[in-house]
């Protein structure tokens, strides 16, 4: 019985409570809203660049580089939120989504990716 308690005092840990959870999902909807009104306002300027009624017109077709750029950004900030979702018992002491965890959690998921050769499991967190 004891042992029995044990256990599912374990499990318990393992488990992302459903506050965290939240925290952590707002994090990820206030991420993906800002990328898709980024999104948005790059198409606009520059359907008004080949349309020809902006302002500064050709400069704006510089916009499409950056496309895969601000693309690649989106992912680096999500992947940290997945992971402490996925391994909420090595990252509980953080809670989101306080900004200020929020770059503990980037900085510790990226440095522990980074020294363990780009691989990263459960156990190197």
């Amino acid at each position: 019985s004891v042992d029995r308690m044990a256990g599912a005092d374990l499990l318990a840990e393992k488990r992302i409570p459903p506050a965290r959870l939240a925290g952590a999902l707002g994090l990820l909807a206030l991420i993906f809203g800002s990328y898709v009104a980024l999104l948005n306002y790059k198409w606009k300027l520059l359907e008004e660049a080949l349309e020809g009624k902006g302002k500064g017109d050709i400069q704006h077709l510089l916009i499409l580089p950056l496309l895969p750029l601000s693309a690649a950004a989106l992912l680096i900030l999500i992947i940290p939120l997945f992971m402490y979702v996925s391994n909420y018992s090595a990252l509980q002491s953080l809670v989101l989504p306080r900004p200020d965890h929020y770059v503990r959690l980037l900085v510790r998921v990226y440095s522990t990716w980074i020294s363990e050769g780009g691989k990263l499991k459960d156990k190197h967190m």
